[in-house]
């Protein structure tokens, strides 16, 4: 029998992933949405022809759902969890996970004494070029030393719309958790230590990360950088690596490529190269040598969408990991309390220092850093 899914919050996440994503899930079949807003319901309703409801805990006990979907902004994560938890569903949680690692082990535990499973919709793990490239790190046998991964936008906080702009110092809480979670999942294990910077650059008032800069320090000496960039005047780059391997670079980009270049410029040897993704493209290259690893498809956050929902479910019914779950969502929090506080107090932060600074207990999102 299919899983009976309910889907709470209808805005980008719910109506541009979730719901387009369970209409190619052959395991899935949707009882219920619901948002506060009515034009969202309406819209839901009219486009995907589902059930809609106003109130949560009245569509948990109309549609009984198997697994809950939550998309809601992420200072209201836990409250839904733990209600979907107790009227004995499945999770699947947008990310960030939670507004604390404290609020995320009260999920953990809750789903624990529930007998339920947690999975989070960290779908850059998923999507074709950084899934290509993970599958290419870990086929080469070698070990992966340094990776950097960055963003560029004209976007600081304080210009975001919607409840985003009112996460002035949370940058790389809300869109920076994409980076610091591939990273996690592309070394296979948190950092040891991290150091962190973070400034407007003069561009605002006030303590805000527009522009962070973030070292992570990994087992055996290998190293990995974030930049997220808020102020970049150029062209938007929303999620790019390169990972550097003893014998291979591996690199993806993320968003429309099309690109030629030819002769000897910064080269060895003549060439000319042409490349190409519609929404996104992975390489291996080795000097001026490179080899498709991948290509985006049409809509690829959505279709990354539907292959975590696929695998989560699976995972659901197995009893196996899911490909993000739980304790890997509170790994990521903890990595970026950890590199807040580092920016706050100037120094070097280890992840075990996080455990004995009360980090757990840093509220991300909407409050200043205490």
């Amino acid at each position: 029998m299919p899983f009976r899914v309910a889907v709470v919050g209808l805005g980008n996440a719910g109506f541009t992933l979730h719901l387009p994503a369970l209409e190619g899930v052959s395991e899935a079949v949707v009882v219920g949405a619901c948002d506060l807003s009515p034009e969202r319901r309406e819209r839901a309703a009219l486009r995907f022809r589902v059930p809609v409801f106003a109130d949560f805990d009245e569509m948990l006990d109309a549609a009984s759902p198997d697994v809950v979907i939550v998309g809601t902004p992420p200072d209201s994560h836990a409250d839904y969890c733990l209600r979907s938890l107790a009227a004995g569903a499945h999770l699947i949680c947008e990310k960030p996970f939670a507004s604390s690692i404290e609020e995320a082990d009260r999920v953990i535990a809750a789903a624990a004494d529930a007998g339920r499973c947690i999975a989070l919709n960290h779908e850059f793990r998923e999507m074709p070029i950084f899934r290509a490239l993970r599958d290419e790190a870990a086929r080469t046998g070698d070990n992966l030393v340094f990776a950097q991964v960055w963003q560029l936008m004209d976007l600081p906080p304080w210009a975001e719309p919607g409840w985003r702009g009112q996460m002035l110092q949370r940058t790389l809480y809300e869109a920076g958790v994409h980076l610091g979670d591939f990273l996690l999942a592309l070394f296979g294990e948190k950092p040891v230590a991290v150091s962190a910077t973070m400034s407007t650059c003069g561009a605002h008032e006030g303590d805000t990360d527009a522009v962070a800069l973030v070292t992570l320090e990994f087992s055996r000496g290998r190293l990995a950088q974030i930049v997220q960039n808020r102020l970049c005047k150029g062209e938007t780059q929303y999620f790019e690596v390169r990972a550097e391997l003893p014998s291979v670079s591996l690199r993806a980009s993320f968003g429309g490529r099309a690109r030629l270049s030819a002769g000897l410029h910064r080269a060895t040897r003549p060439h000319v190269r042409f490349d190409y993704g519609v929404s996104g493209i992975a390489w291996r290259e080795v000097g001026n040598a490179r080899t498709l690893l991948a290509r985006n498809p049409k809509d690829p956050g959505m279709i990354a969408t539907r292959y975590v929902i696929e695998k989560s479910l699976a995972a659901f019914r197995s009893g196996a990991k899911p490909p993000a779950s739980g304790a890997d969502g509170r790994d990521v929090l903890q990595v970026i309390a950890a590199c807040y506080h580092s920016a706050a107090v100037g120094t070097r932060v280890t992840l075990e220092d996080a455990e004995l600074l009360g980090l757990d207990t840093m509220r991300m999102g909407a409050a200043p850093v205490q």
